[in-house]
């Protein structure tokens, strides 16, 4: 079974990405920077029949946050098939991308 991690999943492009890949035969790794709003996230898809899912608590602004979440997925797994950076920051940050983290 084929692997994903999806950043910011619990709504939006990544909650139907998570479960359009879900529905392809995925294991879905739904991160969100909530745990809650990712649990809830998960019992949605749970309750369509859509069971190879779990959340992954995963804030990509932080970067404790992100080692933890890789601690995590790798003591689950060695390979992710699929990575979709799907996070955003909402607002008013100008930001470029050669000076962020």
């Amino acid at each position: 079974m084929k692997k994903a991690l999806i950043t910011g999943a619990n709504k939006s492009i990544g909650f139907e990405i998570s479960k359009q890949l879900l529905q392809k035969g995925y294991y879905v790794y739904l991160g969100s920077r909530s745990l809650e709003n990712g649990l809830e996230a998960v019992e949605i898809l749970k309750k369509e029949g859509l069971m190879n899912v779990e959340a992954v608590e995963l804030d990509v602004t932080n970067d404790e946050s992100v080692r933890n979440a890789r601690k995590i997925i790798g003591e689950k797994t060695g390979v992710l098939d699929v990575l979709i950076n799907n996070a955003g920051i909402n607002g008013g940050q100008p930001q470029s991308a050669l000076s962020a983290t």
